[in-house]
C-alpha cells in the first residue's frame, strides 16, 4: 500500500493560517483567528494554535508531514528559512521534514490556480504588498499557470513607506515628504491608504467600498490609459488632488472630509476598477488567453471583480475564495508539495468549506455545559422550521459543517434573515451587528435563479461577485440590494450545499423568492464564530433571536 504524502502550508504575519494538502488534494484550511478570537492575528510567531486544531481534525500527526511550506510578507522569506526550520524542530521534536519558504506573492498565485478548474490560466496578484526585493516590494504580480507548474511573467514593484500606511505622514499632505510623494505604490496599498484618509481603520477597506456607492467621483479617470503592468502610480496620488479640492472648498478640513467622505470613496474604486480592467484587458489580449485567476487583498473587492466580467468579454474568474492573506497558507502547502514531484490536482471542488465541523453529540455537550433548553430535529423538520422563523422576521444564526475558507460567511457561519422586509438592513446594522448605516448585506440564492433575479454573469459560489439586482426584483429583495441597486451574491446548487439550498426552497414557498439575506455570524469586530462555545456565546451577548448548532435549535 503507497504511504500518504502530506504537506503543510504556514502563513505568518496578519491573517496567519494553516492548510494541508495530501496525495496532491487540498484538505483543509483555517485561519488562527478562528481559535485564539484575535481578528486577523497578526504575528510574527508560527500559529501553532491553528496547525494542531487542523492535523488533530484530520487525524494527521505532525511526524507525518514530509513537506511545510511557509510565507511571510515585507521579508525575504528565503533569508527566514533556517530560523524557522530551528523553531519548528524544537517545537515539534521533529528532524525529518523539509522547510520551503514561498515568496508572497508566488503563495497567492498557487493558491488562486491549485484551487481552480483551469488547467491553463493567466494569474493576476494585487495586494498592499508582498515580499522584499532589495528595497523594493512586490506590488502586483502576473503569472501563468499551466498543468502542474506556477511560472512568473511579469511583475511591478513599490517603494513601501519608511513609516506604516496608516501614519499621517502616508494619507494627509501636509504631513507627507515631498521628496516621498513620488515613490512608486501598490493599487492595494492606495485604497488602503484612501480609507486610513476617510477615518477607517486596518482591514477595513469594504467599508470604503460600501460607502463608494453613496458618492461620486471627484476625479475623471477617462483619458487613464494603463497598457502594462509597468504604469506609474504614486504614493501622493489623489492625496494631493483631494487637498487641493479641500483648500478650493472654503471648509474646514474635517468638515470637508465629512461631507465628501462617500465621493472620496467612490474617486478610489473608481480609480482601482480603471487600472485593472484596462490591466487585464491588456494581458487577456497579449497572451490570448481569458481563463484568469485573481488573488491578493485587492480582490475581496467584489465591485472591481463583477466590473472585470462586464468588461472583458469571453472572460472566465475564478477568484480564491480566501483571496487575503488567510489563503497563503494554501498556495505555500501546494507549492511544498511540489518538491516531492509528484501532481497537484487543481479542483475548486473542495472549496469553500475547508475548516472544523462539530457532531451533534459534541454540541449537546456543549449545550448542557451552558445549562441552556434546546430542541433537535432532523434536517428536512429543520429547514422548514427555519424557514419559517426567517420568514417571520427572527434573526436566526447557523453553525453547520466545516466552516468556510476565506473571511466571507457562506451559510455554515453565517447569520440569516428575511431579505424581503425593508427594514431588516437597518434593524441588522443597528441592533445585531453593531455596524455603520452604510454597510450592505448580501444574498445567497439558488443558482438556478441567480440569473433570473441578477444581472450576473457568471456564477458567485464565494460572494466575491457583485452586480446590479434586476429592476423587476428590487422591490422584491429590498434588505439585500444596496444604495446604487448592487448585491453582492452568494449563489448555491444542490451538490455543494444540499441543507441551504433546500432552507431556500422552503423559503421560496412562504415568500416567493429562493434568496435569504446573508451575513457573517460575529459581532461587530470580532472574527466569526468558529466553534459551538464561540456561536452560544455570541447568541448570548447580541439581538439574535435563534441559533442552529447542527441539528438543534436554541431560542431566546
Amino acid at each position: 500500500m503507497q504511504k500518504d504524502v502530506y504537506s503543510l502550508g504556514i502563513h505568518i504575519g496578519h491573517d496567519r493560517c494553516a492548510a494541508l494538502v495530501k496525495n496532491g488534494k487540498l484538505v483543509a484550511s483555517l485561519a488562527q483567528e478562528r481559535i485564539d478570537r484575535i481578528k486577523h492575528s497578526d504575528s510574527s510567531e508560527i500559529p501553532y494554535k491553528v496547525i494542531d486544531v487542523l492535523l488533530a481534525y484530520c487525524n494527521v500527526s505532525i511526524k507525518m508531514v514530509e513537506y511545510i511550506g511557509f510565507t511571510f510578507s515585507s521579508v525575504n522569506a528565503y533569508e527566514l528559512e533556517q530560523y524557522y526550520h530551528e523553531e519548528l524542530e524544537q517545537h515539534y521534536h521533529i528532524h525529518t521534514f523539509e522547510l520551503i519558504p514561498v515568496s508572497h506573492h508566488l503563495a497567492h498565485a498557487e493558491s488562486a490556480f491549485c484551487t481552480s478548474d483551469f488547467s491553463k490560466a493567466l494569474i493576476l496578484i494585487a495586494d498592499g504588498g508582498g515580499d522584499n526585493h532589495g528595497t523594493m516590494t512586490e506590488a502586483e504580480s502576473l503569472y501563468i499557470g499551466c498543468n502542474n507548474k506556477v511560472t512568473l511573467l511579469d511583475a511591478r514593484y513599490q517603494i513601501p513607506p519608511i513609516n506604516t500606511i496608516n501614519k499621517k505622514q502616508n494619507y494627509i499632505y501636509p504631513f507627507m515628504n515631498k521628496e516621498h510623494i513620488h515613490n512608486p505604490i501598490s493599487i492595494g496599498r492606495k485604497y488602503e491608504q484612501i480609507t486610513y484618509l476617510l477615518g477607517f481603520k486596518w482591514g477595513q477597506c469594504g467599508k470604503t467600498m460600501g460607502l463608494a456607492s453613496y458618492g461620486k467621483s471627484i476625479i475623471d479617470f477617462s483619458k487613464l490609459r494603463i497598457d502594462s503592468l509597468d504604469f506609474n502610480l504614486q504614493l501622493g496620488y489623489l492625496i494631493q488632488e483631494i487637498y487641493a479640492k479641500y483648500l478650493e472648498s472654503g471648509n474646514s478640513y474635517f468638515d470637508f472630509l465629512n461631507k465628501e467622505a462617500a465621493n472620496i470613496a467612490q474617486t478610489v474604486q473608481q480609480l482601482t476598477e480603471t487600472i485593472l480592467i484596462q490591466l487585464l484587458k491588456h494581458i487577456t489580449e497579449k497572451y490570448d488567453i481569458y481563463d484568469v485567476c485573481l488573488s491578493g487583498g485587492t480582490f475581496l473587492n467584489c465591485m472591481l471583480n463583477h466590473k472585470l466580467l462586464e468588461n472583458i468579454p469571453d472572460l472566465r474568474l475564478h477568484v480564491c475564495p480566501a483571496a487575503g492573506d488567510d489563503g497563503q497558507a494554501v498556495g505555500a502547502a501546494f507549492h511544498a508539495y511540489k518538491k516531492s514531484g509528484k501532481t497537484v490536482y487543481n479542483s475548486s471542488k473542495v472549496l469553500p468549506y475547508l475548516g472544523i465541523s462539530y457532531s451533534n453529540d459534541m454540541i449537546k455537550k456543549e449545550l448542557d455545559s451552558f445549562n441552556l433548553k434546546y430542541r433537535y430535529y432532523n434536517d428536512v423538520e429543520l429547514c422548514k422550521i427555519i424557514a419559517q422563523y426567517i420568514f417571520e422576521n427572527k434573526i436566526v444564526a447557523i453553525v453547520r459543517g466545516r466552516s468556510e475558507f476565506g473571511p466571507r460567511a457562506l451559510c455554515h457561519r453565517s447569520i440569516l434573515a428575511n431579505p424581503t422586509w425593508n427594514g431588516m438592513k437597518d434593524y441588522l446594522n443597528q441592533k445585531v451587528k453593531h455596524r455603520e448605516y452604510f454597510r450592505p448585506f448580501a444574498p445567497v440564492v439558488t443558482e438556478e435563479m441567480a440569473f433570473k433575479i441578477f444581472d450576473l454573469k457568471q456564477i458567485s459560489p464565494y460572494m466575491l461577485l457583485a452586480c446590479n439586482v434586476k429592476d423587476e426584483f428590487t422591490a422584491k429583495i429590498p434588505s439585500v440590494t444596496h444604495i446604487d441597486q448592487t448585491a453582492r451574491v452568494q449563489t448555491i446548487n444542490k451538490t455543494q450545499e444540499p441543507f441551504i439550498y433546500q432552507l431556500l426552497l422552503e423559503f421560496e414557498k412562504l415568500s416567493g423568492v429562493p434568496v435569504l439575506l446573508n451575513t457573517s455570524f460575529n459581532d461587530n469586530g470580532e472574527p466569526i464564530v468558529e466553534s459551538p462555545s464561540d456561536a452560544i456565546q455570541t447568541f448570548l451577548n447580541t439581538n439574535i433571536d435563534v441559533v442552529i448548532l447542527e441539528n438543534y435549535i436554541l431560542e431566546k
